[in-house]
């Protein structure tokens, strides 16, 4: 025999019910925004991602250019100490000493055979037999 109305019993299981329901909706929006935050922070991963690529290639450029500029600088500076040098006519010893030497005697390279050419067909002990 219940201690309680069934009027009481049927008023609790009603609360119930509301309870469970409240806590699955809380628990839906948890979850949601939970899912949110996750694509918030995968987004601003894949952000960061591209703009250290970006930085890099960037970097990267400016490393290039720097290079040409320098090549293009030391390429200005040695012009014109040349021009000098042909004007005065005077070379210094340095410039003298690595100024390239020609051979005494040009040896003539002579076109190779190749291996396969070279054996003549009867030697080949298969081809006579």
């Amino acid at each position: 025999m219940p201690t309680k109305k069934a009027s009481v019993l049927a008023r609790e299981a009603q609360a119930a019910k509301k309870r469970l329901l409240k806590l699955r909706a809380d628990t839906k929006k948890a979850i949601e925004a939970a899912k949110r935050e996750v694509a918030q922070a995968v987004e601003a991963a894949k952000s960061a991602a591209r703009f250290e690529k970006q930085a890099a290639k960037d970097k990267l450029v400016a490393k290039k250019a720097k290079a040409v500029a320098a090549k293009k600088a030391t390429a200005k500076k040695a012009a014109p100490t040349k021009a000098t040098r042909k004007q005065t006519g005077t070379v210094s010893k340095v410039a003298a000493k690595n100024a390239p030497k020609k051979p005494a005697v040009k040896s003539v390279t002579k076109p190779r055979a190749s291996a396969k050419k070279a054996v003549p067909a009867a030697a080949s002990p298969e081809v006579s037999a």
